[in-house]
């Protein structure tokens, strides 16, 4: 299903949500509650925003759940963006339903908002619950933003995130116990079960069953560690019936080795050759702690492989000729595409930007790979800083790439390097006028 027919379906439920809570609201014992007295339609928008709130929820749970559906309409950097946006929804109705509700029930009962907040913890089920899974989610979401700003690990992200499944066990009862939308209404009430056996059905298979089903029908293990540069590592997985094992080129996986050190981390990696049906290679560049831990992995380790992921893939594009830019340690996916494009008989330029030659990943790799071609792959290296190169030098803007690829508009174009590199290249091609449709990339990140 294209992107549109899966935003169609998301936009269904939040219709049929509010579907179901006008009918309990319009036909209400006491009478009309939107249109009655300030007190009812307080406590019937504070319960929408409660509804909203946990769609959105499990609706977020589907985007950072790996779901391969949703993942092969929109691409991994479109569910990020989602995934943020999401986010400050969840925290608009996370705010508006306490408040909308409790300033309700204050006027109802003629206490004050603190009192009747106190009340709520105090005297209504699982109303406590609730309020320190809102906090649990709270806290996600502000760590969330924080190592945006990198101001913490991603590991500390990580295990904050993993607190949200507890957080929506919290909230789970209180919306059956004191839900009134719910509590009233069985077909409401089965249709809330089903999106919760939906979403977590989903969530069990894609995020924590595959993995395991590929770890116990392949076995990987690392095979080798093969120094490329100063800072680069290749590491080589082998396995069983690898031919069986559903990666292309341009896709990146998840992975955890299961050695000391490092098993309790687990970190996405591009392929760095074409898929052969015998083993992967994953290179790395040490960027943290645990990537300068790479060189240490000792041949034997065992490997959890969550992937493949990502649609960076030749089958994206029907063109025949194709521009690969690639920055930095953004070659690995690059490197990977350029051997099958140009395999299957394409016409490739790759462009390769780094600061100097020792910089430059693959160079003998790529050299061979252009002479093996049969003219089906030019690579071409722009180096910034290099005073002794003498090839193409300076800044990879859109006078470089025009003089480099006359052919511009013919070709649809696959960039992958770092996130200001790739912000300044888009724009050099968009300057070029190269249409959107024809620019595929992706951050390979989650």
């Amino acid at each position: 299903m294209k992107k549109f027919g899966w935003l169609f379906l998301l936009g269904t439920q939040f219709a049929l949500v509010t579907g179901f809570w006008l009918y309990g609201h319009v036909n209400h014992s006491m009478g009309n509650q939107l249109t009655g007295e300030p007190v009812g339609q307080y406590l019937a928008y504070g319960r929408l925003a409660g509804l909203f709130a946990v769609l959105c929820i499990l609706f977020q749970l589907l985007l950072i759940g790996r779901i391969k559906w949703l993942e092969h309409s929109f691409g991994l950097d479109r569910m990020a963006h989602l995934h943020h946006f999401t986010g400050f929804a969840i925290v608009a109705f996370l705010l508006a339903h306490p408040l909308l509700v409790t300033t309700g029930h204050s006027m109802q009962s003629g206490t004050g908002f603190l009192a009747q907040y106190v009340d709520f913890i105090e005297n209504w089920e699982d109303v406590l619950a609730a309020i320190i899974g809102v906090i649990v989610i709270s806290v996600a979401l502000v760590f969330s933003v924080l190592v945006l700003k990198k101001w913490v690990r991603y590991e500390v992200w990580y295990y904050s995130h993993l607190s949200l499944y507890v957080a929506i066990a919290l909230v789970f009862g209180h919306q059956f116990e004191v839900g009134t939308d719910l509590v009233g209404n069985r077909y409401f009430e089965g249709y809330w079960y089903a999106l919760y056996a939906f979403t977590f059905a989903n969530l069990a298979y894609y995020r924590f069953l595959r993995p395991v089903i590929f770890f116990l029908r392949h076995r990987f293990k690392v095979e080798k560690i093969v120094p490329e540069t100063g800072d680069v590592t290749s590491v080589y997985i082998e396995g069983r019936s690898m031919e069986f094992f559903p990666v292309e080129a341009g896709q990146f996986m998840i992975v955890r080795f299961w050695a000391k050190g490092f098993r309790w981390e687990a970190h996405p990696f591009s392929m760095s050759f074409r898929p052969n049906g015998e083993k992967i290679r994953l290179s790395i560049k040490a960027l943290g702690d645990f990537t300068r831990r790479i060189p240490g992995l000792k041949p034997g380790t065992h490997v959890f492989i969550d992937g493949p992921h990502g649609i960076f893939t030749s089958a994206t594009s029907n063109s025949q000729k194709i521009l690969l830019i690639a920055g930095g340690i953004g070659i690995t996916p690059i490197r990977a595409l350029a051997e099958e494009m140009s395999a299957t008989g394409r016409d490739v330029i790759l462009i390769y930007a780094n600061r100097n030659r020792a910089a430059i990943v693959f160079e003998k790799e790529l050299d061979e790979l252009a002479g093996k071609s049969g003219g089906h792959l030019k690579v071409v290296h722009v180096l910034s800083e290099d005073a002794g190169w003498t090839g193409e030098k300076g800044k990879l803007d859109k006078e470089k790439i025009s003089s480099l690829v006359p052919d511009l508009p013919d070709r649809e174009v696959f960039l992958c390097g770092p996130p200001m590199m790739m912000k300044f290249v888009r724009k050099s091609l968009s300057e070029l006028k190269v249409p959107k449709s024809r620019i595929h990339f992706e951050k390979f990140a989650l």
